[in-house]
């Protein structure tokens, strides 16, 4: 049982979500991912935000891919697979360099922010942070 308040417990423990980034991050993700890779399949572009810490599922990814085409930051085309059906291929468009400087700054700002905010905590790492969780 997880305390959630002087006295009290729960059955659910505090943070019930699994641990790591919220869905929140994924378009800056994937602007992110796509500016590096320069293109990418759907697939690839879910394993890469993932194995970053995002939790999100791979229908959200494609969501979001489509979203982003609609308002012209990505283009995608099919392309022919080796073993398989054909996939889309994700690309920036040329207009997308301003989002991917967006997101960059926004990342940045969130991490100054969660940095500053742990500091004024006084929480210097993961083992002090559990010493002051009361058990």
């Amino acid at each position: 049982m997880a305390p959630i308040g002087p006295g009290m417990t729960s059955e659910q423990p505090v943070f019930s979500r699994p641990p790591g980034l919220p869905r929140r991050f994924l378009r800056s993700f994937l602007l992110l991912a796509l500016d590096k890779h320069e293109s990418s399949y759907g697939y690839e572009l879910y394993e890469s935000v993932t194995s970053r810490g995002l939790v999100v599922d791979l229908a959200g990814v494609y969501r979001d891919l489509r979203t982003m085409e609609q308002h012209d930051l990505v283009s995608s085309v099919w392309a022919p697979s080796e073993s398989g059906p054909a996939r889309r291929v994700y690309t920036l468009s040329p207009g997308a360099a301003d989002a991917v400087a967006e997101a960059v700054d926004e990342l940045m700002m969130i991490r100054d922010g969660l940095s500053d905010a742990l500091a004024s905590f006084a929480v210097s790492g993961p083992a002090q942070l559990i010493e002051k969780v009361p058990q």
